[in-house]
């Protein structure tokens, strides 16, 4: 071991292209078993690499002539003078490169959550937690909220995406965050199957699996200018064959769909709500899809055309909510402010009522 030491002593240029190479071929071996090292541990190894290099070529011009001998250490003493002064602008130009990490908890369970962080949105990934040093490869929660969650000093609502050993998007729900502490939870959707619809069938828009029962929306037809019909398919053989259930129902090329059970399940057609009681903007069902109607939505406003959802119906301590916005004159009456309604019902969104 002595000798060993001695001779890296002696030749520490070679010995830390040897260092780098064996690190190299650690993580080749950590890769095939979906683990990597932390970045933290990386940046590390990379520091240790290039002060033992310049350290080598420091040995290494100590044993040339004098001129080559000056001109080396010159050199480097300028290089790592010119580091000191603009260590700031590397730090700026390496930050967006270099992702932030922190080791956080959801839903009981550790994660090495990485944050990248864009001009329009921030993106999250959540990997496997292996300790200080490792974590995993694949990615098993996805976020994407306005702000680092983790620095952002307020409010802040983070979508996840949560994804199986195959990569399967498996669930999805909402969480806020305050001050880097999350205060409430609201689930977006139960998925036990695949979601890729497009490798599906072009024309299914939404699935969603409750035990051995699944249920599709399907487009069947375009409808001119700008809305679709759409059907819903059910199988109750965990999808090997499936049979339409439901007439046609027209909507927009927008919509959105949502199945809370086996039973519940919304339309939504552009996420306007018209008040004019005319327009046909949500769709409810209570009976898997067979039959839909359009719920009835009891709120007047004089100041305002229309209502914008904010969120699927969700149910919270067994009541079904609704939340919405307008954009209405103030109190004031001399400008505008977008106000929140929460709309609850008692009917399975057949009637909502303001909360």
């Amino acid at each position: 071991m002595k000798k060993f030491l001695l001779k890296v002593k002696n030749d520490l240029f070679a010995y830390s292209f040897l260092f780098l190479f064996i690190f190299l071929f650690i993580l080749f071996i950590l890769y095939l078993f979906n683990i990597r090292f932390r970045l933290w541990f990386i940046i590390l190894i990379l520091i240790i690499f290039l002060l033992s290099l310049i350290a080598g070529i420091i040995q290494i011009a100590i044993k040339e002539s004098q001129v080559v001998k000056i001109v080396i250490i010159l050199l480097i003493g300028s290089f790592i003078l010119f580091c000191l002064l603009f260590y700031k602008i590397f730090l700026d130009i390496f930050s967006f490169f270099l992702c932030p990490e922190y080791v956080t908890t959801l839903d009981g369970k550790k994660y090495v959550a990485v944050v990248v962080q864009g001009l329009g949105e921030t993106d999250i990934a959540y990997y496997d937690y292996y300790g200080l040093f490792l974590m995993g490869t694949n990615e098993k929660v996805h976020g994407q909220g306005d702000y680092n969650p983790y620095t952002y000093d307020g409010m802040n609502d983070i979508h996840l995406i949560y994804f199986d050993d195959s990569g399967k998007r498996i669930f999805e729900k909402n969480v806020t965050y305050n001050n880097g502490k999350v205060i409430d939870e609201k689930d977006y959707g139960n998925y036990d199957v695949e979601i890729d619809f497009k490798a599906i069938d072009d024309n299914v828009l939404y699935e969603v699996k409750f035990g051995k029962t699944v249920i599709r929306i399907r487009k069947t037809d375009d409808v001119m200018p700008q809305n679709m019909a759409v059907s819903v398919y059910k199988s109750t053989d965990k999808g090997k064959n499936f049979q339409c259930i439901s007439d046609s129902i027209i909507v927009s090329q927008e919509a959105k769909f949502i199945f809370l059970d086996e039973n519940i399940g919304f339309i939504i057609s552009s996420g306007n709500i018209w008040l004019n009681k005319t327009s046909k903007d949500l769709y409810v069902t209570t009976d898997g899809g067979k039959t839909f109607d359009v719920s009835k939505i009891n709120y007047k406003n004089e100041d305002v055309e229309y209502m914008s959802t904010i969120d699927f119906p969700y149910f919270e301590e067994d009541i079904l909510h609704l939340e919405c916005s307008i954009y209405t004159l103030n109190d004031k009456r001399d400008g505008y402010k977008d106000v929140k309604l929460d709309f609850i019902s008692e009917d399975n969104g057949l009637t909502w009522n303001l909360n």
